[in-house]
């Protein structure tokens, strides 16, 4: 008896590690990155666990002008955030929080619909996704390209 309880028991846990590893693996599918987030005071309403200190390595991804978070290390809940860009927008981290976060990383400060403002972060290969919709704030720092010298151009009459 004692041994078809500790069979019933393991066979339960590989069920939910097996589910929880295809549910990470279709959220990671639909185009989501690593980042970290964090309250800029209050916390938003549908995560009321956010702290002002960067949250663990999360997966998220934008669907329209939502953020949606995949939180949680084997109980994984959804928060989708419908956010739009803070007057600060999207500038590097300071050195403080760059020592938690990761060098060279960006953040994007995010106003949430219900007056909530949080930051996002992630590391510097990831920046594009971080943005989504707010892409032209964030290739402000991005090299020049080579332009050619005017005595270059070919001859016109012009």
């Amino acid at each position: 008896m004692l041994f078809a309880l500790i069979l019933l028991l393991l066979l339960l846990t590989a069920v939910a590690f097996g589910r929880e590893r295809r549910a990470r693996r279709a959220f990671v599918d639909g185009g989501a990155f690593a980042c970290r987030v964090r309250a800029c005071g209050p916390p938003p309403s549908g995560w009321r666990r956010l702290r002002p200190r960067w949250s663990r390595r999360l997966l998220a991804h934008w669907a329209g002008e939502a953020l949606v978070v995949r939180r949680g290390p084997v109980l994984h809940r959804i928060v989708r955030l419908p956010a739009r860009a803070a007057v600060s927008g999207v500038h590097h981290l300071s050195r403080s929080d760059a020592r938690r976060c990761g060098s060279r990383s960006i953040a994007v400060r995010l106003r949430l619909a219900d007056g909530a403002l949080i930051e996002v972060t992630t590391g510097r290969a990831e920046r594009i996704d971080l943005v989504g919709p707010y892409l032209a704030a964030a290739v402000n720092d991005l090299p020049r390209a080579p332009v050619r010298r005017p005595d270059a151009w070919p001859n016109s009459d012009v």
